[in-house]
């Protein structure tokens, strides 16, 4: 089984928050019908839409990276 967060994690650091690591996800799902079980089953247990599952993962994780910083700025902390 296929470990879907850490796919997007890798593409997420190797393709930045851009258009290619979207590209690159959806090429992989079209070339790998294994994938694609595996991600509607991540999916499913996450509660996301096929659709937008992906995507939502990513924005979460961005999101959480930047409330770090907010956070760390918050207590006074510059740098």
């Amino acid at each position: 089984m296929n470990d879907i967060s850490e796919i997007l994690r890798a593409l997420l650091d190797k393709y930045s928050n851009t258009g290619r690591l979207d590209d690159e996800f959806q090429q992989m799902l079209a070339d790998d019908e294994g994938l694609q079980n595996d991600y509607a089953e991540w999916c499913e247990a996450r509660g996301y839409s096929k659709a937008t599952g992906y995507r939502d993962f990513i924005d979460e994780i961005m999101d959480s990276q930047e409330s770090v910083w907010d956070h760390y700025h918050e207590f006074g902390n510059d740098i």
